[in-house]
């Protein structure tokens, strides 16, 4: 149930209006712009160039699939060795239970209100923002990944566009409405709002989106859906199926540089797939592999002893490193 004080506010607010002429329409109170120094690492910019003085910022660095290099954000890792993945077989397994946190849509266009003022306006209300029921901070307890569940909300196109700001106001029926049948799993990194964002190339038109979370404000990198599969895993009489997310492979050419992480800007990272294609995943099962000396890899080989240069031969790649996250577009 919403807490006393929440609602106390929300009508000391909608009071305020009527007191000064304003709308009376139903509205979440704006309580401000999340502070992006409580997201967890995944979620941090990172430090581009070098030096004390040297800004935060998203920056895309460059994979390689099927011959070809592409940009993507590098949104971390969960480390193989975590005791909420499984194993299928030789294969690391992610359950879809994972997904801790729900994000809403909205299935109708919401009323277009007054005219976004970039000077006094604080939000727009000419489309409704993405609802979060979760921030993912450094305080959870459970592993913090950019994995959500998606949902989609019908019957509140009556209400002006982010009049709705708090995803527990739709489930306690504030608003009214009711969730559509189904859900589906992406990949959706809420990231800091103060740090720059540099874009994956100079033509893409791929950028972060807003959203919300209790009347808060931010912006999150919309990695697309995440697909999904069923997998046996346990063998005899201990097997059973669980729904688990679909990885595409990817291989991590390891250095021999001490200390060296997939999630260095300069690391090596070749991807089963690239943007678009039918096998994408933007969640990755990462393997390790020892590159030979002045071989440049692009792609991934799965017809050993048949592979041609330049190609891992992914009977060779066999040590998990981790699951990988990452955000691309094919824009």
């Amino acid at each position: 149930m919403q807490t006393k004080q929440k609602w106390a506010l929300t009508l000391t607010m909608a009071l305020s209006a009527v007191s000064c002429g304003g709308s009376t329409e139903l509205s979440d109170p704006y309580m401000g712009v999340i502070d992006g120094t409580g997201l967890e690492s995944k979620f941090q910019p990172a430090t581009c160039g070098t030096g004390s003085s040297a800004p935060k910022c998203y920056q895309p660095m460059s994979g390689a699939a099927e011959g070809t290099s592409f940009p993507f954000y590098n949104l971390g890792v969960l480390a193989s060795s975590d005791k909420s993945l499984t194993k299928d077989g030789a294969k690391l397994v992610m359950p879809i239970t994972l997904a801790k946190t729900s994000t809403y849509g909205f299935s109708e266009s919401c009323k277009t209100g007054k005219e976004y003022d970039e000077r006094t306006d604080s939000y727009r209300e000419d489309a409704q923002y993405t609802l979060f029921d979760a921030l993912p901070l450094t305080t959870s307890t459970a592993p913090v990944l950019p994995l959500v569940k998606v949902k989609t909300w019908s019957g509140v196109s009556q209400y002006t566009c982010n009049a709705i700001k708090d995803a527990s106001s739709l489930t306690e029926g504030k608003f009214g409405g009711s969730a559509t049948e189904g859900e589906s799993l992406a990949v959706r990194a809420i990231i800091d709002v103060t740090a720059t964002f540099k874009s994956l190339s100079d033509t893409s038109t791929f950028a972060p989106q807003p959203g919300w979370f209790s009347g808060l404000q931010f912006v999150y990198l919309d990695g697309g859906a995440v697909p999904t599969e069923e997998v046996t895993v346990g063998t005899g009489d201990a097997a059973k199926t669980v729904q688990a997310v679909k990885m595409m492979d990817g291989v991590w050419l390891k250095p021999t540089t001490s200390g060296a992480k997939p999630t260095d800007a300069n690391a090596k990272l070749v991807f089963q797939a690239k943007p678009g294609d039918a096998n994408w995943s933007p969640v990755v099962r990462l393997r390790e592999f020892t590159p030979a000396a002045g071989v440049t890899y692009t792609s991934l080989c799965y017809q050993s002893p048949d592979c041609v240069a330049g190609s891992v031969d992914m009977t060779k790649a066999t040590t998990d490193n981790s699951v990988l996250f990452i955000v691309s577009s094919a824009q």
